[in-house]
Parts: C-alpha cells; structure tokens; sequence
C-alpha cells in the first residue's frame, strides 16, 4: 500500500494532475506539429515536468508495491531487472545518439538521426523508457506501476503518428527511405527491397 489515506490522495492529485497535464501537451504538440518544425520551449518544460511527475508517480508507487503482482520471486527479481537495464540501455544510447538536449527535446529539428541505436529503432527512446517501467513494475511486483507503465505506453502511441507526420514533412524522402528500412519498436535493419 501507499502507506496512509493521506499518502494516497496524494498520489491521486498526482495523476490527476498527470492526466490534466497530459492533455494540455498532447494538445500543444499536436498543434505545433501541424505549424512549425520544432516545438516551442513551454511546450518543451511542460513535457519535461510530464515525464518528471509520472516518473515520481512511479517511485512512490515503487517504494508502495501498490496492487501487488502475484508472480514468484525468482521470476519478478529476473525479469524485471533484466528489463530495467535493456530498458536503461535502450534509453541512454537514444539519448547519446541525439548529441544535443535540444534536438533530443524536439527544439532542433536540423538533421535525421539516423545511426547507432537508431538503425535498429525508430522509437529506442521511448521503448527503452517503457521496458524500464515494465522492469520496474516486475521488479517490485506493482500493479500500479504496471499501470503507470501501460498509461505511458497508450500516451506514446496517441503521440507517434504526430511525431512521424512531422518528420515526414521535414525530411521527405529521407525519413520514407529511413522509415522503410527501420523498425518501429526494435529489430534489425531491414534489407533494401
């Protein structure tokens, strides 16, 4: 559990506040995307204190083991450490392939990336993030956090179709040869057909 009925209307706030929160990027991305090449630095701090807040959702749900998964400990403890470092990973070698904090958070949009992680996932980022929260929901044998990792993933999917039309219209022929050759998620290079 959370601990105490305080503890836990706090936690509901928090994802209120996630979901309000949501709402409003999601509205503001999708508006700029239609616009604009880049996002715009409100939009940028707001994601960011997005990703901050369901970040801290998911260590107080963590450190509450809330709902408690019923897997054996062996399973929970193996798998979701595993995750967590694949998805660990997957993230930080994103996160270095993009070489700018300000193309990594949609202000720079100057060129494809298009190597090291990226030629095996269109999205390592974002997958990595999501294994990550899946290891830690494992890990901890959280319900909540399983949950949190599933909300993550639904916000992710309503936001890729966005991100791909904008990469699309900035780098045309470029981002289809791209798109046709690498994967979505994660697998290797696909051959020129």
């Amino acid at each position: 559990m959370l601990g105490s009925v305080r503890a836990e209307w706090l936690f509901a706030l928090g994802l209120v506040a996630l979901l309000v929160l949501g709402t409003w990027c999601g509205s503001r991305i999708r508006s700029e995307y239609r616009t604009r090449r880049e996002m715009t630095v409100l939009t940028v701090a707001a994601v960011w204190v997005l990703y901050s807040l369901h970040f801290g959702l998911t260590l107080i749900a963590a450190v509450g083991s809330t709902w408690l998964l019923p897997l054996p400990p062996p399973l929970s403890v193996a798998g979701g450490f595993l995750l967590l470092l694949i998805g660990a990973a997957a993230y930080i070698a994103a996160a270095v392939s993009f070489r700018s904090l300000k193309r990594m958070s949609g202000m720079d949009s100057s060129r494809l990336i298009t190597g090291g992680i990226y030629r095996w996932s269109r999205n390592p980022q974002n997958v990595g993030w999501a294994l990550f929260l899946v290891g830690m929901a494992l890990l901890r044998t959280s319900g909540l956090v399983l949950l949190l990792a599933v909300l993550f993933w639904v916000s992710f999917r309503m936001y890729l179709p966005l991100e791909e039309q904008l990469l699309e219209r900035i780098f045309g022929d470029a981002y289809r040869a791209y798109r046709s050759r690498t994967h979505r998620y994660f697998g290797p290079p696909k051959r020129p057909e």
